[in-house]
């Protein structure tokens, strides 16, 4: 005999709950997901444009591919480096267009990164400090203190130095490269790519020492 659930289709109802609640839970979840990454990719992509706006439509762009590929994606990478990688890949082009050849105007902020190089050597050419305590982390959570500071620093970059470093050292753009798309000379571009690198070199240990005392 039928019971009453049975013969009325109740059954079937009560049994769709569980799985409506199941999919609400996912599709919340996938949304805060999204969301997460959307924050991550932001910080990228500003740090290698330096163009808020122009940032905003490649990581909306990016987001777009995540979630038509995500059916195709089978996770031997996590979502947060799945999505760099696609995001690198748009900055890339992005610099790649005939559109986006531009002259790199060094202003002020770039020229003063003089001092900041000289600052680090002592006058017999050594390093003042050979091996910064910031490059060694003890641990995952110094690892990832180092990388928030790493993050602080970069976005503290002058705009035009920021732009060629970024485009060396994320992007993987070769010098050679580097000048045909910024129309900067190799040893233009060589001097901008060493004053970044030392700046960053006295950001982070300065503020990697902050970030200890008031962490």
């Amino acid at each position: 005999m039928k019971s009453f659930e049975d013969s009325t289709g109740g059954g079937s109802a009560v049994s769709a709950r569980p799985a409506a609640a199941a999919a609400a839970a996912a599709t919340k979840s996938q949304d805060a997901e999204l969301a997460a990454l959307r924050q991550r990719l932001l910080r990228h992509a500003r740090l290698a444009i330096r163009d808020h706006a122009q940032a905003e439509d490649l990581v909306q762009d990016t987001l777009i591919a995540v979630v038509e590929q995500r059916t195709v994606h089978r996770g031997e990478a996590s979502l947060s480096t799945w999505g760099i990688a696609i995001l690198k890949n748009k900055v890339a082009d992005w610099y790649r267009s005939p559109a986006q050849r531009r002259m790199v105007q060094l202003g002020a902020q770039d020229e003063s990164l003089e001092d900041t190089v000289d600052a680090l050597y002592r006058a017999n050419g050594v390093y003042v400090d050979p091996v910064p305590a910031w490059q060694q982390p003890e641990n995952r959570e110094e690892q990832r203190q180092m990388l928030s500071v790493l993050e602080q620093c970069l976005g503290g970059l002058p705009q035009q130095t920021g732009r060629v470093f970024m485009m060396r050292e994320w992007l993987g753009f070769e010098t050679n490269e580097i000048c045909e798309r910024l129309k900067v000379s190799a040893e233009n571009c060589r001097t901008i790519l060493h004053r970044a690198r030392t700046a960053l070199r006295v950001c982070m240990q300065h503020r990697w020492i902050d970030a200890k005392v008031n962490p």
